[in-house]
């Protein structure tokens, strides 16, 4: 499906709601494109966290329609030599930093046609000075809006290349613990309501009879919905994105059962004796 532009801009980043930084960067679309539509998917990307940016761009991009340009800006590398990636992808546009944030959210997705910002391509558009630290005012902004109004095709943003993959998430990994196998995995974040989430996609689950996830020394039934747990009970669940999640029912499993990003989580077919 080729692009053609509804002007929507989809706006994912690590600039949190305290400072105008959200705002400014609004306001430089709109000045570019004043008919431009943003949406906040979300702003609250732990700081420099391209790869969970990526993780939760990738579970929401297809809920918009064709034609919507995805600004993702979660930028350490800001005002150094890192490059600018756009994607191409079920008729929209995703624009980032070539950090490994477009590829952790496209990682599932074939038909992905890639290419790199042409280094001409800010003069050759008359953007202005580029501030050293805050591109995504400076650089993307603008550059969404003129592909969001139309006014830039992808097949001129640059030439097609392969985009930088530094550092992706762990993935999810079936293995042997005493004869019994299992799925080994990780928590990789927790959410506002404190629940777990983790790399353990639930189609790996497939065939098991009785799954039983454990975690810290605990061993959790797969219920259906939260719900399903006593008051303040510690449960899992396969989530709305198709993971294993861990949660309390009523409370927050991170705060409760003292769990962060990286503690390891398994599953088994049935309690192991």
């Amino acid at each position: 499906m080729p692009f053609a532009p509804n002007g929507l801009v989809a706006l994912t980043t690590d600039f949190g709601g305290r400072e105008p930084f959200v705002g400014i960067v609004k306001a430089r679309i709109l000045s570019r494109f004043p008919a431009a539509r943003c949406i906040d998917l979300s702003h609250g990307i732990p700081a420099g966290r391209a790869d969970l940016a990526g993780f939760w761009l990738g579970r929401a991009w297809h809920e918009f329609p064709a034609g919507t340009v995805h600004l993702a800006v979660v930028d350490p590398g800001v005002g150094t030599a890192r490059g600018v990636v756009l994607a191409e992808t079920g008729g929209q546009l995703l624009l980032a930093p070539d950090n490994g944030l477009l590829p952790e959210a496209l990682r599932a997705r074939d038909g992905v046609a890639w290419r790199a910002m042409d280094p001409a391509l800010p003069a050759r558009l008359t953007l202005g000075e580029l501030s050293r630290t805050f591109h995504g005012r400076d650089l993307f902004a603008p550059l969404a809006a003129l592909l969001a109004a139309g006014e830039l095709a992808p097949a001129d943003f640059g030439p097609p290349a392969a985009p930088a993959d530094p550092e992706p998430l762990p993935r999810a990994t079936p293995g042997t613990d005493s004869g019994t196998t299992h799925i080994a995995g990780r928590i990789l974040l927790a959410d506002h309501f404190g629940n777990l989430c983790t790399n353990i996609d639930g189609a790996l689950l497939r065939g098991y009879q009785q799954p039983v996830v454990e975690v810290a020394g605990k061993h959790l039934p797969l219920l259906a919905t939260y719900a399903e747990a006593p008051e303040r009970a510690p449960l899992a669940l396969i989530n709305a994105f198709g993971l294993v999640e861990i949660a309390l029912n009523g409370a927050s499993a991170a705060t409760e059962l003292g769990l962060a990003e990286g503690a390891p989580v398994s599953v088994r077919d049935g309690v192991r004796a």
